[in-house]
């Protein structure tokens, strides 16, 4: 009798953030079932890195690599792998690892994060040069969501070449654990303070939607090169730069709403926090997760250039009765728990079977 082969499936990941983090050690708990795969990551050292658990064996799985070096899979100590998910065309030592894997005729994987079509004269081109020069070189797609799905489809790649799940919360943390009635009169933003987030716009459309109502407050959770003088603020105005998981878990629990006025937002891991924890959600219509955690019975969208678009939609989300806020609470939570690890991981599975290595 023949000897099965051990195939081979490498992870890399750019800068692996702590949602990556237990998202891959999630698959590699499953994968590691079957002993016929073996599973590796490759990424390049973050400032989460050190809160990594290095005593497990998922942790003992990745290879942490320089970001702007190149490498051969020989020089990582490692064979050619069977099926490569290669994160993002825009790393140098990544697009190599991958062409040495299609140069076997193995299966290369490419995560895209980017959903948002922009219809312009740039993404045209680059969608035909990737369709003549690149696609060949890929095999499949991994994408946020719907929005992911539509833009690949213009990248070359067919619908049955395209798969979702990468970007999901984590479930265990964030749930719905307190009753709209029982939550304060409180908005609440998490991320990061830069331009792209459009926090300023945000401040003063607050500051008018409640300036003959200060019973509603507005929490901001996150920081960076933006800065935000006192004198920008009003009472109702908080600011908090830094919370554990479990801490902002407890904050989205408190809050009736959570609101995201991002100019671009290619998917928005926050708002499947924000809808795992029951929140009614005010989401800026460029907000690549709007097909999968909002609709009409738990959220609000509004134009994230207007100023009197978001204090519209403020005031419109303070106006809502009891019976809306619960009827939403269910609907966020609902729509949150259908994203979760197990998606990716049966997508994975998809791959391999496609791929036909086991």
């Amino acid at each position: 009798m023949n000897k099965l082969k051990k195939i081979n499936i490498y992870f890399s990941w750019t800068e692996l953030p702590t949602y990556g983090y237990f998202l891959l050690k999630y698959i590699h708990l499953n994968l590691k079932k079957n002993k016929f795969i073996n599973f590796r990551v490759i990424s390049n050292p973050n400032s989460f890195q050190k809160s990594y658990k290095e005593n497990n064996n998922f942790y003992k799985t990745i290879i942490w690599i320089k970001k702007n070096n190149i490498y051969s899979w020989k020089d990582l100590g490692l064979v050619t792998p069977d099926i490569f998910f290669q994160s993002g065309w825009s790393v140098r030592c990544f697009n190599y690892l991958g062409k040495l894997v299609k140069n076997k005729n193995n299966t290369v994987v490419i995560g895209v994060d980017n959903s948002v079509q922009k219809r312009n004269i740039r993404q045209f081109l680059g969608s035909l040069y990737f369709k003549i020069f690149k696609k060949k070189k890929i095999d499949y797609a991994t994408v946020p969501g719907k929005s992911g799905i539509d833009l690949m489809m213009k990248f070359g790649f067919k619908k049955n070449e395209i798969f979702t799940g990468v970007y999901s919360s984590l479930n265990r943390i964030y749930k719905n654990k307190i009753i709209p009635e029982k939550r304060k009169k409180q908005f609440i933003y998490v991320g990061q303070f830069i331009e792209r987030k459009n926090i300023i716009r945000l401040i003063n459309a607050f500051k008018n939607a409640t300036q003959n109502n200060k019973t509603y407050k507005l929490v901001m959770v996150g920081n960076g090169p933006l800065k935000i003088k006192k004198k920008e603020l009003a009472n109702n105005i908080k600011i908090i730069k830094n919370l554990s998981p479990k801490e902002l878990s407890n904050l989205y629990n408190e809050s009736q709403f959570f609101i995201l006025p991002s100019l671009r937002e290619h998917w928005g891991l926050v708002v499947h926090e924000a809808s795992l924890s029951g929140c009614f959600l005010l989401l800026s219509k460029n907000v690549g997760s709007i097909p999968e955690f909002s609709n009409k019975k738990n959220s609000i969208l509004f134009d994230p250039k207007s100023a009197y678009s978001i204090e519209k939609s403020l005031k419109k989300a303070m106006l809502l009765s009891n019976k809306k806020l619960i009827l939403a609470n269910k609907e966020s939570e609902r729509l949150g728990k259908l994203n979760n690890y197990n998606n990716f991981l049966n997508n994975v599975y998809k791959i391999i079977n496609k791929s036909s290595k086991i």
